[in-house]
């Protein structure tokens, strides 16, 4: 015995939901859902040095929003200065001031772009005069 399919407009409905779905799920599997990756920045030494404060410079980073820096006086960065922790700043260069004199200092950077931050940059120092 022959089945017969007649080509109704409810069936055509159906067709066509079906293949709405299959598109939707194709299109959501082919969505570029892969993780941005933020390049870490490169730092220069330390320049301006004063008795209480000096410029940290980096090189840009392509795409970077904003970066952000640490600065404390163990270079294993259990503890940070206040106020330089993870601190938002944008450009290539920022000061860092409200230091102590005759103090060594490290400092390291992350780039940030969007919510996708970078791994820490290799860390520097600079001792306050």
């Amino acid at each position: 015995m022959k089945k017969v399919i007649h080509n109704t407009s409810s069936n055509r409905l159906s067709l066509l939901l079906l293949l709405c779905a299959m598109l939707f799920v194709t299109a959501s599997c082919e969505d570029d859902d892969s993780p941005v990756v933020v390049a870490a920045p490169t730092l220069g030494n330390a320049s301006a040095i004063t008795a209480t404060g000096f410029t940290v410079n980096w090189t840009a980073v392509t795409g970077a929003d904003k970066y952000l820096l640490d600065v404390s006086t163990s270079n294993t960065f259990a503890t940070t200065v206040t106020g330089f922790s993870k601190k938002e700043v944008t450009g290539t260069s920022t000061n860092v001031t409200g230091l102590t004199a005759q103090t060594k200092y490290y400092f390291r950077l992350y780039a940030k772009k969007g919510t996708a931050t970078s791994v820490a940059s290799a860390t520097k120092d600079a001792t306050t005069l």
